[in-house]
């Protein structure tokens, strides 16, 4: 019996902390919203201050300051010259280190991490990938190695592993490997919390023809 109540006592604590903040949940909601919807610069840069504005009010929150600092990552990408895609990913940066300080053990995050590395190579291939290209493949090694589960970790090591195998015109199959799992772990990924990060199916699914022959 004393088992039982305390079973009840802890499922009515969850429930609660899950319900105690519906206005972070509908802010976060509407922010992610605002960023799968964006296609420019302009509109990422809105969709990054929306973030930056929630995280500001939920400090111990490290959600919005990862897709703040993903909205400034895929800002970078977009961007034209090389001193504005630095600039972008400097604050991606900074936003992503406040996020691991608040869960430094979260997959997601170092997946970022390895992201921003893979961006701030293609700004300057040439004097940046000797240094660069090697540390997002050991980032994004140590993400699958976090969780397993994580389709996006396997999806960026796969393009990296793909991209450096064509720069050196060895075999891709190692990569297409890794990218097909990562097309069948986006069909497992549990789609219930709605906050949690699901941006690259669409991605993965189209590396995944490129591999085909």
């Amino acid at each position: 019996m004393k088992r039982l109540f305390m079973s009840v006592i802890l499922f009515w604590f969850a429930t609660l902390s899950f319900a105690s903040n519906p206005a972070y949940e509908k802010a976060m909601q509407q922010a992610i919203s605002q960023l799968e919807e964006a296609a420019s610069p302009e509109t990422y840069q809105a969709a990054a201050n929306q973030f930056q504005r929630i995280a500001q009010v939920e400090q111990d929150e490290w959600l919005p300051l990862y897709y703040a600092s993903y909205a400034y990552i895929i800002q970078a990408a977009r961007s034209g010259g090389a001193e504005q895609k630095d600039q972008s990913l400097d604050q991606a940066q900074a936003l992503l280190d406040k996020a691991k300080l608040i869960n430094p053990a979260e997959s997601e995050l170092v997946t970022l991490q390895g992201y921003l590395h893979m961006i701030r190579v293609t700004v300057d291939p040439a004097s940046r990938g000797p240094e660069l290209a090697g540390k997002a493949t050991q980032t994004l090694a140590q993400a699958v190695q976090m969780n397993p589960d994580n389709p996006r970790a396997f999806l960026l090591l796969g393009q990296m592993q793909y991209g450096t195998a064509q720069f050196f015109k060895s075999n891709t199959s190692e990569a297409c490997g890794l990218i097909g799992q990562a097309v069948a772990k986006f069909k497992q990924m549990d789609s219930q919390d709605t906050l949690m990060p699901h941006w690259g199916e669409a991605t993965a699914q189209a590396a995944q023809q490129r591999c085909s022959p």
